[in-house]
């Protein structure tokens, strides 16, 4: 993600996110940025308020990207246990694609800017879930529980298993095909 490397902001956006993804935050000056993108540090200010602003929009740019890809093969007319695990294996897929764009969403996500970026980067995903609970044919097949605690059932699986790669361990596709069922049926009705 944040891989097509066109323009400055695009290039800032993602000097800006393999710092945060090699040193954490505190590493990530916009001197660090501007030198580590190939320009001067006004530069960054010409396309930027600031480092968080910055920050935020890295953030936005690899989650819409993620989700993109995510939902370019979802399939509505699929049954709703096919699509669920569809788009859980597509979102697992893409967030794992990127490595360093991994880790830097993860860290984002821990950060005092999550709060500031205000949950737009999330909005296009949360906008596919809240239409998969309200589908008639979906809709009695799922738990009724709060969607908040629905995504987080959704979101954990995929988060444990690019954590434990990160750490080294080497998954195959019956296994994450296994998460993505133990996801779905975190969500189902039994």
């Amino acid at each position: 993600m944040l891989t097509r490397l066109h323009t400055t902001r695009e290039k800032l956006m993602r000097a800006a996110l393999e710092i945060v993804a090699e040193d954490g935050f505190s590493a990530t000056t916009t001197a660090a940025i501007a030198t580590r993108a190939g320009f001067a540090e006004g530069t960054l200010y010409r396309h930027f308020k600031g480092k968080d602003d910055l920050l935020i929009e890295a953030y936005r740019q690899y989650k819409r990207e993620v989700f993109e890809s995510a939902l370019a093969a979802y399939d509505t007319s699929d049954s709703p246990e096919a699509r669920f695990k569809s788009l859980w294996l597509a979102v697992y897929c893409a967030l794992s694609a990127d490595p360093e764009a991994c880790v830097f969403g993860a860290r984002f996500a821990e950060s005092s800017l999550s709060l500031k970026e205000g949950g737009a980067a999330h909005e296009q995903m949360n906008a596919t879930l809240t239409e998969f609970l309200s589908d008639p044919a979906a809709a009695p097949q799922v738990k009724p529980m709060r969607p908040e605690l629905l995504a987080a059932l959704f979101y954990a699986p995929i988060t444990g298993l690019l954590k434990a790669e990160r750490q080294g361990v080497k998954w195959t596709e019956e296994d994450v095909n296994a998460a993505a069922q133990a996801a779905w049926d975190s969500w189902r009705k039994h």
